[in-house]
């Protein structure tokens, strides 16, 4: 896809086709209630809605959150408030066929866009596409590909500008970027119960004309076991490694070791416990809890010294995450789900010259708490 940047029409447009999408998708089922059945197209199809509230959208530090809200900085802010309610629906489809004998295959596409009430400059969306295939006895593979075509992080100073236009306002240019996923994963069951699933991504970020030096190509390696502990109880193990390869430069006839831009190349491990417990049910309602701590540390490996990358020579991330959703099924088609989201970053680098440094820009906490809907159909 050559087309990057330009997308604020597909991400207000989008939200407004999805949503005349999702009622006329309803309305067309409550009609064909009233009528005589037909022959189904064989197609599943789920539409939903999240609603979020997120207080710190930007993941902005401490030191970045007391500047917003004494309005420093001008240029740099180009939010309304730093915390936000996030509407975000989206639809889903997919069709079974029988290509492989009685071994089913499956396509899928999904979209989802992110509406931001007060700060739409955050307004984002994914498209999903994926074929699985079935084998015999429990194994499957599939394949998928996901875009994102604008994603914006925050306004920062752009070097080159501030070389012409000194620290002006100006000088602050937003960092976007769109990305291209590509991967697969496959999975088997072991010991009757014990399913194991390995997946492979490769990602590739453009970013706008401001910071191309931070383009990359990333390669994710994930390996996941779903254990059963009891009927009622299950658990889940995770373990990725992530290679993220930055470009490096942003000049003509420059490259990586011979520029004096950041270099965000880094690698990262991260490891993952979860837990799904079935609950009794409710007179015919069935619900569970799930919950999950994660923890990501990410290591920069520019060899720029300190003085040309402060921002990521020697540099340390380490992330933790924890996330609690309660779902019920409220009816076959309908099913609902509470959540709640934290998120904290912790950086640093085992140099003192930009350890501060560091901490001072990148430290963050986050907390994302709502509910979704979601419906299933056929047609």
């Amino acid at each position: 896809m050559s087309i990057r940047f330009n997308h604020n029409c597909l991400s207000t447009n989008g939200f407004v086709i999805l949503l005349a999408l999702c009622i006329f998708t309803i309305s067309g089922e409550l009609a064909a209630q009233k009528k005589p059945k037909q022959k189904s197209l064989g197609i599943e199809a789920e539409i939903g809605i999240s609603m979020t509230y997120d207080d710190n959208i930007l993941k902005y530090s401490e030191k970045y959150l007391d500047r917003f809200m004494n309005h420093e900085d001008e240029g740099r802010f180009h939010i309304e408030t730093y915390d936000d309610f996030i509407v975000a629906p989206s639809i889903s489809l997919s069709r079974s066929f029988k290509f492989f004998g009685k071994k089913s295959t499956i396509l899928n596409a999904d979209f989802k866009h992110s509406f931001y009430t007060l700060n739409d400059i955050n307004n984002w969306s994914v498209l999903n596409f994926g074929v699985r295939q079935n084998f015999a006895g429990k194994a499957s593979f599939k394949l998928f590909y996901s875009y994102i075509p604008h994603y914006y992080i925050r306004h920062f100073r752009d070097d080159d500008w501030v070389i012409v236009h000194g620290y002006t306002p100006i000088a602050f240019q937003p960092y976007v970027f769109s990305k291209d996923t590509y991967g697969f994963w496959i999975q088997n069951t072991f010991f009757k119960n014990s399913r194991v699933m390995f997946t492979f991504n490769f990602q590739k970020y453009f970013h706008n004309e401001h910071y191309t030096e931070y383009n990359s190509d990333n390669t994710l390696y994930r390996i996941k076991l779903y254990q059963p502990l009891h009927k009622k109880l299950r658990l889940e193990l995770m373990y990725q490694f992530v290679h993220s390869d930055a470009k490096g430069y942003d000049g003509e006839g420059e490259s990586k070791f011979l520029s004096d831009d950041a270099d965000a190349t880094y690698d990262e491990d991260g490891l993952s416990v979860g837990l799904i417990w079935t609950l009794p049910k409710i007179k015919k309602y069935t619900h569970n809890i799930q919950g999950e701590c994660v923890v990501y540390r990410r290591c920069y490996t520019t060899e720029e010294y300190v003085e040309i990358d402060p921002l990521h020579a020697g540099r340390v991330d380490e992330n933790f995450r924890f996330y609690f959703t309660y779902n019920i099924r409220l009816s076959k088609a309908l099913s609902l789900a509470a959540f709640y989201k934290w998120y904290y970053r912790e950086s640093g680098s085992g140099s003192e010259i930009n350890d501060w440094f560091i901490s001072d820009e990148k430290d963050y906490r986050q907390n994302h708490a709502g509910i979704e809907i979601s419906y299933g159909f056929g047609f």
